[in-house]
């Protein structure tokens, strides 16, 4: 025996000591970076199919926007058919209205996309993950967030037959009414447009009626229905289909600068759906 302790001692220290792996501390390092990096290769891959799918999405907007600037005549009604989207014509007719913007959000994720799939498993990858990570969040949040407030929103606007918009318990009727009375008064042809577009007329249901019902003055229908206001500009008010004629209305088209006689009739086609419910039920 050596001084300093019975054969018992060691043994007990032997035991009580903690076990080690072989290999050593570095042998856990290379086993810890080899469940790492089978990880970290499956997420890059899982990545990899999530941003080619989403450039596709995007490369499909992008060639729906560019038909719809680019192609026939018929290109909407064509669009239409491919997409099956019959059962949200009002929708549909808004946004193919305004092709750049498809256009602009098909290029934006197309390119997002396309990048992403690229640097993916780069040496430049973890310096763009720092920022595409926290934006992926953000906008996640955000859209989680809308879809909650235009769910509860649809079933107030369902509760009131389409006549009140309330979002998060704010009534925001009045200020749209107050914004599409600005947008007859400043920009009539514009306002024209839409109505022909979402087929709708004035902003109420039956506010476009001359002689206007109960619920309706003629100032109402002045500053609400586009057409009416041009003619209540030329003979001093809103005018019923029977006391007005083509050659008026094209005689007034001539003055403004725009086709009259077509808004006219568009708006007198949809005197029941005012673009309240219209727009009401697009949301």
């Amino acid at each position: 025996r050596r001084p300093g302790g019975s054969g018992r001692g060691r043994e007990s220290a032997r035991v009580g000591a903690p076990p080690r792996s072989p290999g050593g501390g570095q042998g856990n390092r290379r086993e810890t970076t080899m469940v790492c990096c089978c990880d970290r290769k499956l997420c890059e891959w899982l990545l990899r199919i999530g941003n080619a799918l989403a450039a596709l999405l995007g490369l499909l907007l992008l060639g729906c926007g560019l038909y719809l600037m680019f192609g026939p005549v018929n290109a909407s009604n064509n669009l239409l058919e491919f997409l099956k989207l019959e059962q949200v014509p009002q929708s549909y007719a808004l946004l193919t209205r305004f092709p750049i913007v498809v256009v602009c959000i098909g290029a934006a994720i197309f390119l997002l996309s396309a990048i992403t799939f690229c640097v993916t498993g780069t040496s430049c990858g973890k310096c763009y993950y720092c920022v595409y990570s926290p934006l992926l969040m953000i906008l996640s949040i955000a859209i989680a967030f809308a879809v909650v407030v235009l769910y509860l929103a649809s079933k107030t606007i369902e509760g009131s037959d389409y006549q009140e918009i309330k979002i998060l318990g704010f009534n925001l009727t009045p200020q749209l009414e107050l914004l599409w009375t600005k947008g007859v008064v400043d920009d009539t042809e514009t306002m024209c447009e839409l109505q022909e577009v979402v087929q709708c007329s004035g902003y109420y249901d039956d506010q476009c009626v001359v002689p206007p019902g109960g619920n309706f003055t003629v100032q109402d229908v002045v500053t609400g229905c586009p057409a009416q206001f041009v003619l209540a500009n030329s003979t001093g008010a809103p005018q019923p289909p029977s006391a007005v004629t083509n050659a008026t209305l094209e005689a007034l088209g001539d003055q403004v600068g725009w086709d009259v006689e077509k808004c006219y009739y568009e708006e007198q086609k949809t005197l029941s759906f005012g673009c309240l419910r219209t727009f009401a039920e697009i949301l």
